[in-house]
């Protein structure tokens, strides 16, 4: 199994990754790696200016910290992150606050697809990704 790896500053309180987004143009994106989203997320600006299109009528309903928001969901042709390349990732197109200084999070529609080791005394974020034969099982 390969690893990727990628540093962060453990007392920052926020773990940034880097990501090319590919669709009609490739960009990067500044993401917040973040476990508690179901989707990845990225602003309309971002989704408009690489060409992707935004059909008002596919939305979905998200629960925040204090309200629910119903916002518009589109599925990133590829996206890669570390070198691993991800083809047809949803995400959802919503604003984060201007002073937030990150265009989006990088939520578990892309990060299921890994492992994952977050070692925080080291700052070490790991993503491994599965060979395609290679199975899991839950035992009860």
């Amino acid at each position: 199994m390969h690893r990727r790896t990628s540093h962060f500053d453990p007392s920052s309180g926020v773990i940034l990754i880097e990501a090319d987004i590919h669709s009609r143009i490739t960009a990067k994106a500044r993401l917040v790696f973040d476990t508690g989203a179901t989707f990845c997320m990225l602003p309309w600006k971002f989704v408009q200016e690489i060409g992707l299109e935004i059909d008002p009528k596919e939305t979905i309903q998200t629960t925040t910290a204090s309200t629910i928001e119903t916002s518009p969901i589109i599925k990133i042709p590829k996206m890669s992150v570390l070198g691993y390349e991800i083809e047809n990732v949803s995400c959802i197109v919503r604003d984060l606050p201007p002073l937030s200084g990150v265009d989006g999070l990088l939520g578990l529609s892309f990060l299921k697809h890994f492992r994952i080791i977050m070692d925080f005394q080291k700052g070490d974020l790991v993503l491994m990704k599965r060979k395609t034969q290679e199975l899991s099982f839950k035992v009860s």
